[in-house]
């Protein structure tokens, strides 16, 4: 089910309805491939727009990964990201209802959000010939 959004733009519920049918984390260039081939050509300009007014209103996450480009994640569930530095793929990890993050705070420091990335190398980059040999 798409929960609502503010506004009545048909183009910006159809990409919240491609965003959250994949677990991926889609670049906006493969949200639009997406777009296109489900819904025809789509502008651009309209698209990022789209995609801000979802993240402003909290529908989507806008995960920034080391220089590349954005990456969305509609999965609001409580998770950490895994990410592969050579091929680049994003994984969703759940946290349990138990997780705890002891991790020492500034006396009064309230926090509000947290986002965890944990890098590596992935079985199918690992399993290929010199994976190692890419710079990081």
């Amino acid at each position: 089910m798409i929960p609502k959004i503010k506004g009545r733009s048909s183009q910006r519920r159809a990409l919240l309805d491609l965003l959250m049918s994949t677990e991926e984390h889609p670049t906006a260039a493969e949200v639009a491939r997406g777009m296109a081939a489900k819904y025809g050509p789509v502008s651009l300009s309209n698209l990022y727009r789209n995609l801000d007014i979802l993240v402003a209103s909290g529908h989507v996450r806008r995960l920034r990964l080391d220089g590349g480009p954005d990456r969305f994640d509609a999965n609001l569930k409580a998770h950490y990201h895994v990410t592969c530095i050579h091929c680049q793929r994003v994984w969703d990890m759940p946290l349990g209802p138990n997780t705890r993050w002891d991790l020492p705070m500034p006396p009064g420091f309230q926090p509000q959000a947290s986002e965890v990335t944990i890098k590596g190398c992935c079985a199918s980059c690992a399993a290929a010939p010199n994976p190692f040999s890419k710079e990081v």
